[in-house]
């Protein structure tokens, strides 16, 4: 086969690659929001994103976390928001007794009377596996609005 023959039919076959679906389109789609647990804002609050189908990577797994309002924005590893996708949500709100947020996990907590910090979020809300919120990104910005209920479902 000539070099210019195998050349072409090589473009062709990438071509080819290219639209039936080998390519994926990693284009990030912003996300911000309130979360909230049992009607009460959480400094720190954390909220993590999953992909319901494939394999977690830098464009699908996403991590925010709330300001003292329950104010939500999110990342990916690859920047600000996420692929389109459906996502299972889980979060994480560690407190101390009487705190009014969420513990900082670069604190060390090392003295005997310091107060150990507990899971405020139900576990089935914590569990990435098997929480019972999911999302859609979809194109565009995304806005995600959810208060965690005080108990499990």
């Amino acid at each position: 086969m000539p070099v210019c023959m195998s050349q072409s039919f090589l473009g062709l076959i990438v071509i080819l690659l290219f639209f039936s679906g080998c390519g994926r389109d990693t284009t990030l789609h912003p996300l911000t929001g309130k979360v909230t647990l049992a009607g009460k804002p959480y400094k720190r609050l954390l909220v993590y994103f999953r992909p319901m189908e494939g394999k977690v990577d830098e464009f699908n797994h996403g991590v925010g976390e709330t300001d003292a309002s329950g104010n939500l924005s999110l990342r990916s590893t690859a920047g600000g928001g996420l692929i389109k996708g459906e996502y299972r949500v889980s979060f994480s709100c560690m407190v101390t007794p009487r705190a009014t947020e969420a513990v900082n996990p670069d604190v060390k907590l090392d003295r005997p009377q310091d107060p150990q910090p507990v899971e405020k979020v139900p576990a089935s809300y914590a569990d990435g596996n098997v929480s019972p919120v999911t999302f859609e990104i979809k194109a565009g910005n995304n806005h995600f609005e959810f208060d965690i209920p005080e108990t499990d479902k």
